[in-house]
Parts: structure tokens; C-alpha cells; sequence
């Protein structure tokens, strides 16, 4: 049996651990039974010998588990639970989701045409941002007079 068979038949695995444990605990009462002691006792004797039978199926099912694929499956399956018992939580995550993604791709895109792509420029390396300085030393970008009389009066440009 492969590991994606195991993952999806695990409750018929469970439930042979537990037969199988449940008949050697039975053949050591029976043991017991058969060597003169009563019933009774030789159940208490046989738990005693045997051990916590949970603690022993506990650790058996251990041995078999996927814990992160296992975990990751049950809460998916709880998530689908809880958001069929409330449609309208559902549709608002929904909706909070779909627009959380929309906005990612939007802004990935903005950001991959402006800054992880060349400019659409045939010579890049030479454009250049003019600046314009006031008489207290601060930089702006010039306003649209201010740009339009450079460009006339440049001869650089």
C-alpha cells in the first residue's frame, strides 16, 4: 500500500490496530483464565501487564501518520465546515479575498512595468529630471510654465 492510499484508508487502519490490540489483550486474559485464575482477576492482571490500550493505540496510529499533510487536510475540511454553516462570513471572505487579490496583481503589475522592466525609452541611460531650485535652496520639479519656458530657452536639450 502506498503512502496516498494509507493517508485516505486510515480509519480501517486505526480500526485493525485496535482489533488486532483488543485480541492480544484477549489471549493474554485467556491465558490467564486457563492457567486457574478467575475471570475477573485475570482481566485486571492482563490490563495491568498490557499497559494504557489508548496510550498503545495512540502511539501505533503515530507510527503511521503524515502529520503535516494529515493536518493540513483536517483543516481544510473544519474551514469548509465552519464556512458552510455561515454563508455570510462566507461571502464576505470571499469577496475580502477576491479583492486582496485583484489589488496584488494590479500593484505587481504597476510595479513589473515601472520598475522590473527597461522604460520604453530607445536610450534609457540618458533621460534626465530637471529640478528647479528656490531661493531658500529647495528642490521642486518645475511646473508646467516653468518646464515649458526651459524647453524653449535650452539649447542642451
Amino acid at each position: 500500500m502506498n503512502w496516498f492510499e494509507q493517508l485516505f484508508s486510515r480509519r480501517r487502519l486505526y480500526n485493525d490496530l485496535s482489533e488486532e490490540i483488543q485480541a492480544h489483550l484477549e489471549e493474554k486474559i485467556e491465558e490467564l483464565v486457563a492457567s486457574g485464575m478467575p475471570r475477573k482477576e485475570a482481566t485486571a492482571a492482563a490490563r495491568r501487564e498490557f499497559g494504557n490500550v489508548t496510550l498503545i493505540e495512540e502511539d501505533g496510529r503515530a507510527l503511521w501518520r503524515w502529520p503535516s499533510i494529515e493536518n493540513f487536510l483536517m483543516d481544510i475540511r473544519y474551514a469548509l465546515r465552519m464556512l458552510r454553516k455561515n454563508p455570510s462570513f462566507t461571502a464576505v471572505a470571499v469577496l475580502t479575498l477576491a479583492l486582496g487579490i485583484g489589488a496584488n496583481a494590479s500593484i505587481f503589475g504597476l510595479v513589473d512595468s515601472a520598475f522590473l522592466r527597461g522604460l520604453p525609452f530607445r536610450e534609457p541611460d540618458r533621460l534626465v529630471h530637471i529640478w528647479t531650485i528656490e531661493a531658500d535652496g529647495d528642490l521642486h520639479t518645475p511646473t508646467p510654465t516653468q518646464y515649458q519656458a526651459v524647453r524653449e530657452d535650452s539649447k542642451s536639450f
